[in-house]
């Protein structure tokens, strides 16, 4: 009867420990999904930036 009770036990461990895993695993994936739009939007706004058009580039010259 003990090994009844001990492997209800272990089920129910098992069980938790899945549910611990899972919800590590949807944070993780929270967490890529944060950092991935980060980082996208910093490429955006920051490094795929178009220069300013001088004078010369624009070939108007100021009157």
């Amino acid at each position: 009867m003990s090994m009844v009770d001990n492997s209800n036990g272990d089920e129910s461990d098992d069980e938790k420990e899945k549910k611990e895993i899972l919800q590590c695993m949807k944070c993780f994936n929270r967490l890529y999904v944060v950092a991935s739009f980060s980082v996208q939007l910093y490429y955006e706004k920051y490094i795929l930036k178009q220069p300013r058009m001088d004078s010369k580039q624009s070939t108007k010259a100021w009157i």
